[in-house]
C-alpha cells in the first residue's frame, strides 16, 4: 500500500516534474493561472493526493516577497 506524500514532498516532486516537461510552464502574477492549476490537478491526481480541505486557503501563509 502506497503512503501519500507530504506537503513538502509533493511540492517538491510538482517542481521536479515541471522541468522534465518538453512544454514551458510561465508562472507570475501576468500569467493565466487555469494552466498551472490544471498542472497541479494532473499531479495531484496521478500521485492519488487528497483533495484540498474545505477552505484550505485560510490556513496558508505566503512569505514575504
Amino acid at each position: 500500500m502506497k503512503k501519500e506524500l507530504s506537503g513538502s514532498e509533493a511540492l517538491y516532486g510538482f517542481c521536479g516534474w515541471l522541468t522534465t516537461r518538453k512544454e514551458i510552464t510561465k508562472m507570475g502574477s501576468k500569467n493565466n493561472c487555469a494552466p498551472i492549476a490544471d498542472l497541479v490537478n494532473k499531479f495531484c491526481k496521478t500521485n492519488k493526493l487528497t483533495d484540498p480541505r474545505k477552505n484550505w486557503d485560510k490556513y496558508l501563509t505566503h512569505p514575504k516577497n
